[in-house]
């Protein structure tokens, strides 16, 4: 009975799944793919693009199906025509399983539908206090496996992705001893992606584990300037939403729809169509560097 009741679920599952993708009409809307959006920033990213932009569909990644329908259903009943423009999108980013079937389903309906993806948030991510591969197979390669899968249905060109790093990167950067991956991580025009996967490898046992996050995030900095280069085709960067009180970082002092502020801008302001891309963004939304630290407030980067 334990066998059947297994199936049953699986099967309620997969009818749910289906049906969140049954119904929405897309046709003249920029879909924006959002991964960890039913939560904390990125619950608060989808709000926004549901509240201040109408021509925008959400399609709402979660790791968890039940909170994902809930963070869902929550946002299509308090926003004015939300319901029409939000779906869910079951996705673990940590798991090429789950991120490859995302894709496949998302792409089927982006075809029936004659559209194409707008947009990918790569919000999805963890803090201190996991293990290294919990840490790197969510913050670092997370971000590439959502961007190999999906990158192939976005707007070309104009297609635009943000990734959520943070401060922490430019931080470990600059105060690392280790001289040859500093200058890899502040310099990262001079490597390429394989090379940066590599370091992510090999670095296992070097780290200290306070570390960890700070070197996931200088990484996803590094990826973000080295794809943007192989796709020039599509505007990519990276940004800090900014120490924002989270399950993530439950000590910071801003609020979700603060830290909506830089991803959103990234993802939707026109003037970004004419900026250089694969940078790395403040909360302020101004230009930083990805080898120290810029406090919000302090004047732009504007070296290379």
């Amino acid at each position: 009975m334990d066998l059947v009741k297994k199936y049953v679920l699986e099967f309620l599952s997969l009818i749910a799944f289906v049906t969140a993708f049954a119904s929405p009409n897309m046709s003249g809307s920029k879909v924006v793919l959002v991964t960890g959006g039913n939560k904390g920033i990125g619950q608060a990213i989808c709000r926004k693009l549901l509240t201040d932009y109408p021509d925008v569909f959400v399609l709402l990644g979660a790791r968890d199906q039940g909170r994902g329908e809930r963070a869902v259903s929550e946002l299509a009943s308090s926003v004015p025509n939300g319901k029409d423009r939000i779906s869910l999108v079951q996705i673990d980013t940590s798991s090429d399983e789950s991120v490859h079937s995302a894709a496949s389903s998302v792409g089927q309906l982006l075809k029936d539908q004659g559209t194409s993806l707008y947009g990918i948030v790569n919000n999805a991510g963890i803090g201190w206090g996991h293990t290294y591969e919990e840490t790197m197979g969510t913050n670092y390669f997370g971000p590439r496996r959502v961007n190999d899968a999906f990158a192939a249905f976005l707007t070309r060109p104009g297609g635009r992705i943000v990734n959520i790093s943070s401060a922490a990167g430019p931080t470990f950067v600059s105060r690392s001893r280790d001289s040859e991956l500093r200058k890899l991580l502040a310099e990262p025009l001079t490597a390429t992606i394989e090379q940066v996967d590599s370091i992510a490898k090999i670095y296992k046992g070097k780290a200290d584990p306070e570390d960890l996050y700070g070197f996931s995030k200088a990484l996803l900095n590094a990826y973000t300037v080295l794809y943007a280069t192989e796709c020039p085709d599509l505007i990519i960067n990276s940004c800090t939403p900014g120490y924002i009180k989270t399950d993530l970082a439950p000590g910071g002092t801003g609020s979700t729809e603060k830290g909506s502020i830089c991803p959103i801008y990234l993802l939707m302001a026109k003037e970004m169509e004419n900026t250089p891309t694969g940078r790395y963004y403040g909360s302020d939304t101004k230009r930083s560097p990805i080898d120290r630290y810029r406090g919000p407030g302090d004047p732009p980067y504007e070296g290379p």
